[in-house]
């Protein structure tokens, strides 16, 4: 965004968390001009290529109009995004390639964003691929990769997590469970920007205090502690009885329902956003009707009644200016003094950044719909390679060509390795046979025997074979006896990581119907052992395995609890019927249908 009359203010501590970035720096914008996409809006040269946060400020050229008051050429100021979340929750920045004393005009590029390289889109990197089998590891679309490569691929992720406080619940620091995370908490319950937090940290502390029964009910106090006796929670058995017979039950229960990270999220706390309820209004309601809230009724209150005071009022207070006419009114100080609510917190919302490495179970992908899941991570010295001493940075599977009819990826790895040795770009369709017969074959063998005669090196080409080579294993430094097609591939990674998605459970919460383990993640939930599963262990004859899993495991409650019990004691366990056969016949009981189990 290009804006003019911009200027920075250092945030103090009193308001670390509205609506703030991590570096701590606020812009207040007095005038914006347009917005632009990071191109220069006229000519000039370029100074301070990088600022703070990250900006870019050039000066026009004399072709334009100067400052009229300080008689300078205009100074154009153009900041860059420093932080932002995509949709797909990852890092978005700018960052400046202009140089000091560089001539900038209408239309220049100034700046790249975190997905593209010079104004082209980058989202990959390339890579030396070899497409072979290694002892059974890259097997159905699974990929061996380089230990040197896995840097390349880390990625910046922000997580937002936001919650809301209703009118029963508190922020605090003052837990009821005291944890080394609370030292990060400040006086209102709220996690301090820069924090680094893992797994279980508080964020926002949260209490919510249970109200006792019939609080909020005006009721006649004669039948008020009646029901308090048929409920059996007292107002401390009666006021007529001793204090501290009854101070143990007049104690507000306080839950602990504080804000934590979620399983799996470690990072730095760059930015939290507090949202406050509305402040109260500058005037309460008088007496007589007059409601001072309205603008019509004090527009009518203004022009009609002061007229009428007019004289002895000026007479009064005749040292008062006519700005400060109506801030000391007699007439105002006989109303009701104004009593402001004290602001209060509505939604707190937390901007965590994370950084995601290369690991096995992350998904990868190339241009050609050519996905696959990292099956393990070799270091450098296990890989193959070439017969220049260059070790293979990915192994792919060859069977994964054929069947899907995506052969542009060959054609793609044997191109790419020709431009990686000239130092050039390639920006041609992958089957144009409309030039002629086989012309795609033709041209990338063309520029693979040139490749070969400028460099030297014969074994990049072959006749028998053009496109493959002969590799060394890694491991003991044997040559392959087959030759092998390598190339440089464009690879990218895929938002499918793995640490979003593995999962464990021991025990944890239970379904209050089905009484059976919940499913899914993000409650902590386990897998589901469905139809298929049960018919793929009773072909292999698992008949305790299934036992287990579709009684204790599940929805058997009394087996449940005695399980702990008959193996302290070695005894056997007698099985027990499952819930969800339980609520099948309530279900037939409840349409007059007499269903009882015989065992």
């Amino acid at each position: 965004m290009i804006q003019k009359s911009i200027f920075f203010m250092k945030i103090k501590k009193k308001n670390q968390y509205q609506n703030q970035i991590y570096w701590g720096w606020k812009k207040f914008n007095f005038k914006n001009l347009q917005i632009f996409r990071l191109v220069s809006p006229q000519a000039g040269i370029s100074s301070k290529p990088d600022g703070a946060p990250r900006s870019c400020s050039f000066w026009k050229s004399r072709d334009f109009n100067y400052n009229k008051y300080s008689k300078a050429p205009l100074h154009t100021h153009i900041f860059f995004k420093g932080f932002n979340k995509t949709n797909q929750n990852t890092y978005l920045f700018h960052r400046t390639f202009t140089k000091q004393l560089q001539w900038v005009q209408k239309g220049d590029l100034l700046a790249d964003c975190s997905a593209s390289s010079k104004g082209e889109l980058a989202l990959g990197q390339n890579l030396l691929a070899a497409y072979m089998p290694w002892e059974g590891l890259n097997f159905e679309d699974a990929v061996l990769i380089n230990q040197k490569i896995a840097g390349s691929y880390t990625s910046l992720h922000i997580e937002k997590y936001d919650l809301e406080i209703l009118e029963n619940e508190k922020l605090t620091s003052n837990l009821p469970v005291r944890e080394k995370s609370e030292a990060l908490l400040d006086k209102n319950g709220i996690i301090q920007i820069g924090s680094w937090v893992q797994e279980g940290d508080v964020l926002v502390g949260k209490i919510t205090s249970r109200q006792k029964p019939f609080e909020k009910e005006n009721l006649n106090i004669q039948y008020e502690q009646l029901l308090y006796d048929i409920v059996g929670q007292g107002q401390g058995q009666g006021q007529g009885q001793g204090q501290g017979q009854g101070q143990g039950q007049d104690l507000i229960k306080i839950q602990d329902n504080s804000l934590r990270v979620p399983s799996g999220i470690s990072g730095r706390i760059i930015k939290i956003s507090v949202y406050y309820q509305k402040s109260s209004p500058p005037f309460e309601r008088p007496s007589n009707g007059v409601d001072f809230n309205s603008s019509r009724v004090t527009h009518t209150y203004k022009n009609k009644t002061c007229k009428s005071w007019w004289l002895n009022l000026f007479m009064k207070f005749s040292n008062i200016k006519f700005k400060n006419f109506f801030l000391n009114l007699q007439f105002f100080k006989n109303q009701p003094k104004k009593s402001r609510i004290k602001r209060s917190i509505l939604k707190v919302v937390i901007y965590i950044a994370t950084r995601r490495l290369l690991k096995v179970g992350d998904k990868i992908s190339g241009r050609h719909g050519n996905k696959g899941i990292i099956s393990k991570i070799f270091g450098n010295y296990d890989m193959p390679f070439l017969l220049n001493g260059q070790c293979l940075d990915i192994l792919l599977n060859p069977l994964g060509v054929p069947s899907r009819m995506n052969v542009g990826q060959i054609l793609e790895c044997i191109l790419g390795l020709t431009g990686q040795i000239f130092h050039t770009k390639f920006q041609t369709v992958c089957f144009d046979e409309m030039n002629g017969y086989e012309a795609s074959r033709s041209f990338i063998y063309s520029k693979l025997l040139k490749s070969a005669h400028q460099t030297k090196q014969k074994w990049l080409f072959s006749k028998k074979t053009p496109g493959k080579v002969n590799i060394f294993d890694g491991r003991d430094g044997q040559i392959f006896h087959q030759s092998v097609l390598v190339g440089c591939a464009y690879i990218m990674k895929l938002i499918h990581i793995v640490d979003e998605k593995i999962n464990a459970r021991s025990i944890g919460a239970y379904s209050l119907i089905t009484q059976q383990p919940l499913r899914g993640r993000a409650k902590q939930g386990g897998q589901r052992v469905g139809e298929m599963e049960v018919w793929a262990l009773q072909g292999f004859g698992c008949a305790y395995t299934l036992q287990e899993l579709l009684t204790v495991k599940s929805d058997d409650l009394m087996g449940r609890n005695r399980l702990m019990l008959t193996l302290l004691k070695n005894t056997p366990l007698n099985n027990g019927t499952p819930e969800s056969l339980r609520v099948v016949l309530r279900e037939l009981q409840s349409l007059c249908l007499d269903f009882n189990l015989l065992y």
